[in-house]
């Protein structure tokens, strides 16, 4: 073969690669430019988060199989509309476009491209947190919506179910995809201190709470001196624990009901409270609730109040808890888990 065919085939750059090397990117979109609509959409990805915080509140919410994408854009706006509906906080920005946007935006590719050129050349503001902000779990079917003051957790996600109890017709519903809502109130880390002080923070609203000399006391079988002011509430403990190995089931229960004065019982079938304890990876969410608000809203499963029938509005939707018997001389405490 001559030379020059030689030459020919290794290109302008010569044997040593002398010239520019056009090499197809491995990462990114191959160099195709973006609609803002499509920025919109890898905004969106961007933003779920992948990690929680101590001291988080929020929401955490299940949804349909296969309808994370959907899920998590209904319930942004759903929690957008809330907002302004019950905080007079308008959305801050448009999460999508709707298809005469991106009709538009194409015609307007060439100014898009400027803007595009330009805001790369502006120093870029650091990202101010949302009022709500999702955070993908990595876990099928969940994610947690982080919210800020002045939004409440407990008193948001109740609104939500109550309207849904109260849509007259499952067509006008407001949500497809959306399950399950368990508000948080406070979030630490998922050891035996961050528990403690979680629970502590969070259950201290509703119930008296031994102090730690009172805690150890009871161990001995001492009767700790009691906080006459605070209503003498029953309660029932609820929890889930995903993706978590350090504590089982059983210790974290035990450990949360030592810390709540003997004054208030365990009811298993009917409570005044419901503590409400979600532990993921290394995290511990709680909240409390009314027990009988809880169980009318079909312990806030938004679907399931969409899908009630006028029979069931009528009696309040209310459903029987199953009992659980407490071991052999251990206190009564609840244990039990819900379907998503």
């Amino acid at each position: 073969m001559g030379e020059g065919a030689q030459k020919r085939k290794q290109g302008p750059g010569g044997a040593n690669g002398g010239g520019p090397a056009y090499k197809r990117s491995k990462g990114g979109n191959a160099g195709k430019w973006k609609t803002p609509h499509q920025e919109a959409k890898l905004a969106d990805k961007v933003d779920m988060g992948n990690a929680l915080d101590i001291g988080d509140e929020g929401i955490w919410v299940t949804f349909a199989r296969g309808m994370k994408t959907k899920a998590v854009r209904e319930f942004k706006e759903l929690c957008e509309e809330y907002g302004e509906k019950l905080y007079d906080i308008k959305p801050s920005r448009m999460e999508h476009a709707s298809a005469s946007d991106e009709d538009q935006e194409d015609r307007d590719i060439e100014v898009s491209i400027q803007k595009e050129l330009s805001s790369m050349k502006e120093p870029q503001k650091p990202k101010s947190r949302q009022l709500f902000s999702p955070v993908s779990a990595n876990v099928e079917c969940l994610f947690f919506m982080k919210t800020m003051k002045p939004v409440r957790p407990g008193a948001f996600v109740r609104k939500i179910c109550e309207d849904a109890r109260e849509c007259p017709d499952p067509r006008q519903r407001k949500c497809k995809y959306i399950n399950r809502l368990t508000p948080v109130f406070d979030t630490d880390k998922a050891t035996e201190r961050g528990i403690v002080r979680v629970a502590r923070t969070v259950l201290s609203s509703w119930f008296t709470l031994m102090g730690e000399s009172e805690e150890e006391a009871s161990k001995t079988a001492i009767e700790p001196q009691t906080d006459e002011s605070t209503p003498a509430y029953t309660y029932a403990i609820r929890h889930n624990i995903r993706n978590h190995t350090t504590f089982r089931s059983d210790e974290v229960i035990k450990k949360i009901a030592s810390l709540v004065d003997p004054k208030h019982k365990v009811n298993l079938g009917n409570p005044d409270k419901v503590i409400l304890v979600e532990i993921f990876q290394l995290f511990c969410g709680i909240s409390v609730v009314d027990g009988k608000g809880w169980e009318a809203l079909k312990r806030y499963n938004v679907n399931a109040l969409y899908g009630m029938s006028p029979a069931e509005k009528k009696g309040g939707g209310a459903r029987k808890t199953e009992r659980k018997e407490p071991g052999h001389g251990e206190p009564e405490t609840a244990a039990a888990t819900w379907d998503s």
